[in-house]
């Protein structure tokens, strides 16, 4: 079986799924967290992001696939907990009002107007820490250095990596990418003439989406899928969740009381995913030698 699941492209396809299956639970953790501490979810909240850096501060010194999940562990709590829950937060305590896009049309709620105000100063950092970084070797930022005659050439060869601190990163910035970029987009409109200029760009991120579940299926290390899968299946989300906001269908993963075969069933397959790829036997892994998919 581990000859199945630890090869191409099902290795690939499972930390997609890992990646893709953060962002509805993610939502669900946001609700449950909501109702059952009330108002004492502030205080929750900022305990769970402290549990996230200390799980990221524990896989620094780890293994690489094992610093890998611990760094999507942790970006991912860190997220819910001092992201999700600060947004919210400020939110209430400034009053800042919803925002109707049009009437009777989409109406950002508070804490989205509060994560659009972010825009600089995540930008700005990065821009410092990704493409100003001469020694990544994400292949998102080196596209641009490539592509922008920016290239600093190969990284050097013994620069040890903290992937870690790598992996949840990128859950943070591919996560707050995709949320800011759909909350701009969606500026134009889900009804009327706005809404022919945001089903291109959907039309154009899909394509994007599926390109990059097709790279998924070149991964060949498991640590690797990981890493990759979770900005794919970030981006990914973005083509799934768009159709709720033109009211294609409901979002199952906002109401875990109403729905809760569904988000029992997502939840299971996620730990089942997780466990299996954490869990990799040694001797599945392809030799450094034999990994010839960049990563």
């Amino acid at each position: 079986m581990s000859q199945l699941i630890y090869r191409k492209p099902v290795v690939g396809l499972l930390g997609l799924l890992i990646g893709f299956l953060t962002q509805p639970l993610g939502h669900t953790i946001y609700k449950v967290m909501e109702s059952g501490f009330g108002a004492q979810v502030y205080a929750a909240a900022l305990v769970v992001g402290i549990i996230g850096f200390a799980i990221v501060w524990r896989g620094l010194k780890q293994d690489e696939l094992k610093a890998t999940w611990m760094g999507m562990l942790g970006g991912w709590l860190i997220w819910i907990g001092w992201f999700e829950y600060s947004f919210k937060f400020f939110a209430e305590l400034y009053s800042v009002p919803a925002f109707s896009v049009e009437v009777g049309g989409y109406a950002a709620a508070p804490q989205a107007n509060m994560l659009q105000a972010t825009i600089t100063i995540m930008f700005a950092m990065l821009l410092l820490y990704g493409v100003f970084n001469l020694q990544t070797k994400c292949n998102f930022m080196r596209f641009f250095h490539r592509n922008l005659r920016f290239s600093p050439g190969m990284p050097t060869p013994d620069n040890q990596r903290s992937f870690a601190r790598i992996t949840a990163m990128e859950v943070l910035f591919v996560t707050w990418f995709c949320y800011q970029f759909w909350l701009y987009m969606i500026y134009f409109g889900t009804k009327g003439p706005g809404v022919n200029v945001i089903m291109g760009v959907y039309l154009l991120w899909s394509i994007w989406a599926f390109y990059l579940v097709y790279k998924c299926t070149q991964q060949i290390r498991t640590a690797a899928s990981i890493r990759y899968g979770i900005g794919a299946g970030i981006v990914l989300w973005g083509s799934a969740e768009m159709p709720a906001h033109f009211g294609a269908y409901r979002e199952y993963w906002l109401y875990p009381a109403e729905y809760p075969l569904f988000n029992t069933v997502t939840s299971l397959v996620f730990v089942t995913v997780f466990v299996v790829l954490a869990r990799r036997p040694r001797s599945s892994q392809p030799s450094a030698k034999s990994a010839s998919v960049s990563t």
